[in-house]
């Protein structure tokens, strides 16, 4: 079963994935990324919120700064998509730009069955 982590202050959203994954993908929540970095490395895929507040002490990073750093450090790093709730379905191609080093991109109003869709997507695109 494919690790997924879900970085994002948004503990509802986040929630939702856990739930609605859980037949098919072992997946882990993470609200700020002091507890994620340590851990980043265990996962295949991680789901990278564009904008997450610094928690205290934290240096103030978006998600594409974040992805950068990732895939500057690990020497495997997970699949790292991001996502945004601040651009539609309909703006895909701005949310590409955005972060032109991530590995995919999502739009949290695409709906769970779509962003299903589109991971197991990913995770097949990397794994050929």
């Amino acid at each position: 079963m494919s690790k997924i982590a879900v970085l994002d202050d948004d503990q509802q959203w986040g929630f939702a994935i856990k739930r609605f994954f859980r037949n098919e993908f072992d997946v882990s929540n993470y609200v700020d990324v002091y507890s994620f970095l340590p851990k980043a490395h265990e996962y295949d895929l991680a789901i990278v919120d564009f904008s997450i507040p610094p928690a205290r002490f934290e240096k103030n990073i978006n998600g594409c700064e974040l992805i950068c750093q990732l895939k500057n450090d690990l020497l495997d790093p997970p699949v790292l998509i991001l996502a945004t709730g601040f651009l539609s379905q309909h703006d895909l191609e701005a949310g590409k730009a955005l972060c032109p080093q991530a590995d995919g991109f999502l739009v949290k109003d695409m709906g769970l069955e779509a962003i299903l869709a589109q991971i197991k997507q990913f995770l097949a695109a990397n794994r050929s």
